[in-house]
């Protein structure tokens, strides 16, 4: 799944359910090894508040969700939302954007009333998947093939064409500049004035970009490497190879998830082993932590930042007990697992309950503050 990795300000988007999630399965190419125990110390808790939810379930309407009832307590409409592809959510910048993929239509939500205070249109793209997203530098950003969009606050739209050929594939937000990445073309790109574009070579293929702790990230498409780049001129300054040449699936801010179920820190090679089955290991930092969602014991692994510990392994009551699957989402004061409806992660209380139903189908696009 392509995403932006944007500023620590900014949350994921997760739109719709789980597509592309590859099977799971214990490889003869993945080293033996125990998985990383519980540690037996007490695990700090974290804010005593849910956060704002918003969920887009294909209604034609966007919907504020009480965090810790499940109740509707603002409804904000979107007009011809089409109920088989919901929009994607971002929660940024004081809004909640609103981006419809069939018709290029942004909506721009007041979240405390739910009013809709602006509207901006862009060219529409699919599929789904050409179109990454990031709130970063008081802005939405959209990339699309051969060309990034600019959508202010205010609902003013710029268009900046790409490079020939270049068909964005990762993307991610520093203090400086955004990055874009399509292959092993790397593009700098001022915020300011996005015209003023630099394209770089990369040793590899890229398949993710991520920025964390003044570190950007390129993780390689089955690749057991996660190079380091220098987050203001784009060169390589270094590399991190993942121990038995386990592949870098993902990249969770300073971390890389491998296929065999190793969490590797990438600032000092620290390494966390959640799992001994191959899976995808969806992630999300929050809270200073490292939270996994390992589908295969349908359970949510919570690893302390800074030492490592496994401080947590939170059982989730999947929608579908026989085939869990489930992505994670970070938000102000909790973490939210999607598996087609919403579950909370009570970072508190150390339990996961079950906030919005699941539905058959694509599941409901979710973004939380």
């Amino acid at each position: 799944m392509r995403r932006w990795t944007g500023v620590a300000a900014v949350l994921v988007l997760v739109v719709g359910l789980l597509d592309g999630c590859g099977p799971a399965f214990r490889s003869g190419d993945c080293p033996g090894g125990d998985v990383t125990p519980v540690s037996g110390g007490a695990a700090a808790g974290g804010p005593g508040v849910a956060g704002g939810l918003w969920v887009a379930d294909g209604s034609g309407a966007v919907r504020r969700v009480d965090g810790r009832t499940g109740e509707t307590i603002a409804t904000a409409t979107v007009a011809g939302v089409e109920p088989r592809m919901p929009p994607a959510l971002v929660a940024a910048g004081g809004r909640l954007w609103v981006y419809r993929f069939d018709t290029g239509a942004v909506a721009l939500i007041d979240p405390g009333s739910g009013a809709v205070v602006a509207r901006a249109t862009v060219e529409p793209v699919t599929p789904a998947v050409d179109n990454l997203l990031q709130y970063a530098h008081g802005a939405l950003w959209i990339a699309q093939p051969g060309r990034l969009w600019r959508v202010t606050v205010a609902g003013r739209v710029s268009r900046t064409p790409l490079p020939d050929g270049f068909e964005p594939s990762a993307a991610a937000a520093t203090e400086r500049r955004l990055w874009l990445a399509a292959g092993r073309r790397l593009l700098r790109i001022d915020p300011v004035a996005p015209s003023s574009v630099v394209e770089l070579g990369l040793p590899q293929n890229v398949a993710e970009l991520s920025y964390a702790a003044g570190g950007l990230y390129a993780a390689g498409v089955n690749s057991p490497v996660v190079h380091r780049l220098d987050p203001v001129t784009g060169a390589v300054a270094g590399q991190t190879r993942l121990r038995h040449d386990e592949l870098a699936l993902s990249l969770a801010g300073g971390w890389a998830i491998g296929n065999c179920g190793s969490v590797v820190r990438l600032g000092d090679g620290l390494t966390v082993r959640v799992s001994d089955v191959s899976q995808d290991l969806p992630s999300v930092l929050a809270f200073g932590d490292l939270w996994v969602a390992d589908e295969v014991a349908s359970e949510v692994v919570r690893i302390d930042g800074a030492t490592g510990a496994v401080r947590a392994r939170l059982p989730v009551v999947a929608a579908d007990p026989d085939d869990p699957a489930f992505h994670l989402l970070a938000g102000s004061g909790s973490v939210w697992v999607l598996d087609g409806g919403v579950s909370r992660v009570d970072p508190e209380a150390g339990r996961v309950t079950r906030i919005v139903p699941a539905t058959i189908g694509a599941g409901p696009a979710v973004a939380a503050f």
